[in-house]
């Protein structure tokens, strides 16, 4: 793992996952906020069943996930054995570029819905920080807020985005499908948060749009984010 500010600093998108936070050190940790914060990096944060989130409580990137470490429970073993779960997509998430896994909206929907292989493990997260959007729920189950369970969130965070999962089980979309779907969704996630540094090298303006076609008639909504403040 890079150790100097510099060198990550050269990356696009970290990807971390279960890691037990003993293995980086404070600067190395401090590092990867300010990727995030000041250089514009993209990160996604993966839960965990041994470290991720709740051994991070006191770290300096605690503030980087989408709600307070002491609101983020794990399952039992009882109720992991009984649960099954499609994510729902939210409409924030039915126009997120990163979640369209098929080319017409209807489609895309109902491969979230019966198609994509279920979920079993996932951290309830409950209070979730301002500005917080949430792109994935559960269907059924809600949290201390009375809110439904996040399952894939996303914020911006200084110059940067961050993608909060609160699951490890995405490579269950492989199953009797291969990389179609999984490989699809983590590409098109890192593209997404690649662009934010990209972007910040120019302290430029993002200008997005909520899909890639339209037809004809069709209003059209832009976006746009100044990386300025």
């Amino acid at each position: 793992f890079p150790v100097s500010r510099d060198e990550l600093f050269k990356y696009d998108v970290l990807i971390l996952g279960d890691v037990n936070p003993a293995l980086l050190t404070q600067s190395v940790l401090e590092n990867i906020y300010e990727f995030v914060n000041v250089r514009g990096g993209g990160l996604v944060i993966m839960s965990g069943p041994k470290y991720m989130p709740q051994a991070y409580r006191d770290s300096p990137i605690a503030p980087l996930f989408p709600a307070s470490v002491d609101a983020i429970a794990a399952p039992d073993a009882d109720e992991v054995l009984k649960a099954q779960f499609r994510p729902r997509l939210t409409p924030l998430g039915v126009n997120s570029p990163a979640l369209q896994l098929m080319e017409k909206p209807a489609d895309n929907l109902q491969l979230w819905n019966e198609t994509l292989a279920p979920l079993r493990w996932m951290v309830r997260v409950s209070d979730l920080r301002p500005g917080v959007r949430v792109l994935a729920e559960h269907p059924e189950l809600r949290g201390l807020d009375n809110q439904p369970l996040p399952i894939i969130t996303l914020q911006f965070h200084g110059a940067g985005k961050v993608v909060f999962h609160a699951t490890d089980e995405t490579y269950r979309w492989r199953f009797r499908s291969g990389d179609i779907y999984f490989a699809r969704y983590w590409i098109q996630t890192i593209r997404y948060l690649s662009r934010s540094k990209l972007l910040g090298e120019e302290e430029g303006v993002e200008l997005t749009v909520d899909r890639e076609e339209y037809q004809q008639g069709e209003a059209i909504r832009l976006r746009a984010r100044f990386l300025d403040d």
